[in-house]
């Protein structure tokens, strides 16, 4: 018993290195719905991102929440076991069916006027979009507060934050414990704080860049080799070309020459990097500029990058590319001083999992300390 006591700090230490902490206390609805979904994705063998359904229910490793057979109404949607919303219903929507892909489940009108696209990825990201004035209503969930911001919503509950942003929104308003939002014809985004990235700092900024159209994509790379991707514009298009150890390949292209950002969440299990090497980013084969805050992103004039890391296993990042038509885009894992060539002539060793080694390495001392005691 004394050695397992001597043991515990070690392990508790192992632990807080290996497993993502996301500070969140399951409740509600979408508690169970996580718990239970948990239980089934794995009897299925089902991990990272990607929804799976039964009976109505649709259980993904961030995100649940139920569809409605009859009206396509979503009901107890939530994130990491929090229930955010009690129900997301579009006045006069005509259901005609939902579909999943992966990470996303559509949900679809008979007249194709209005669509709503549910993301598994750590933003959490919800798009309604909509052809023709639409009036739509979000339900909070007890204990869920909304403030408006100009013209953002900020929804709160526990530790995790998160906004709406609309284009073309004749209306914003919150009464009572609804959010009703009045569209001309647009987008109706809703993205939390990446629940696994809590001390990223970018996302009202971010909302207020999709509401001027300048938002263009996200890509979400998780474990087991899951990606998750995102057109916030209708007319721009991104693809993975392929991915490697310490390099990503994507192409993305739209015929609107505007700048516009990508923003990107990536997990050290697809593209892996160790502590001391950094992720340089390459445009079109050429290396371009990273600014330190996320601030000067916002007011860069030429294409440039912002990454942080606060977990040695995640990082967050976004791109602005200040002008389109195609560019292929590499994300490169390189040595802290990389020499500036192409980025399809370099190379870097393997790298390990974060955390792995530290735990193997304290194990070890461990077990060579009961040997001293014991010699």
């Amino acid at each position: 018993m004394g050695r397992i006591l001597k043991l515990l700090p070690i392990l508790i230490i192992i632990t807080s290195i290996a497993i993502p902490v996301f500070g969140q206390e399951m409740h509600g609805k979408a508690g169970d719905m996580m718990k239970k979904g948990g239980e089934m994705r794995s009897s299925a063998g089902i991990k990272g991102m990607g929804f799976m359904h039964s009976a109505g229910n649709v259980f993904g490793h961030y995100v649940t929440f139920n569809i409605d057979n009859n009206s396509g109404m979503v009901t107890d949607y939530g994130i990491s076991g929090i229930t955010i919303f009690n129900s997301i219903k579009v006045d006069g929507f005509n259901f005609k069916e939902s579909r999943t892909n992966g990470a996303v489940t559509t949900i679809m009108g008979k007249d194709g006027s209005v669509v709503l696209e549910l993301h598994d990825n750590p933003a959490s990201v919800l798009q309604i979009k909509t052809r023709k004035p639409s009036n739509i209503s979000f339900e909070l969930a007890e204990s869920v507060n909304a403030s408006k911001e100009n013209n953002t919503i900020r929804i709160e509950v526990n530790n995790l934050t998160a906004f709406i942003a609309a284009t073309n929104a004749d209306s914003i308003d919150i009464a009572g414990r609804e959010i009703k939002i009045g569209s001309s014809s647009g987008n109706i985004i809703f993205r939390a704080v990446p629940v696994n990235m809590p001390m990223a700092g970018m996302p009202r900024k971010l909302m207020i860049e999709m509401m001027k159209n300048r938002a263009g994509a996200e890509i979400s790379a998780g474990e087991y080799g899951k990606m998750s991707i995102i057109n916030y514009s209708d007319n721009i298009s991104m693809d993975v070309r392929s991915i490697q150890r310490n390099r990503m390949r994507f192409t993305v292209n739209s015929p609107d020459h505007g700048g516009k950002f990508i923003m990107m969440n990536l997990d050290n299990s697809t593209l892996t990097w160790n502590e001391g090497q950094k992720i340089h980013v390459y445009l079109d084969g050429k290396p371009i500029r990273q600014v330190m805050m996320v601030d000067k992103l916002y007011e860069a004039n030429g294409s440039s990058f912002w990454l942080t890391s606060p977990f040695l296993n995640r990082m967050q990042g976004m791109i602005y590319i200040s002008n389109f038509s195609e560019h292929t885009v590499d994300l490169v894992v390189e040595d802290a001083q990389p020499m500036m060539t192409a980025a399809a002539n370099v190379t870097t060793p393997a790298a390990r999992t974060p955390g792995f080694g530290i735990g193997i390495g304290l194990i070890g001392i461990y077990v060579s300390y009961i040997k001293r005691r014991r010699g």
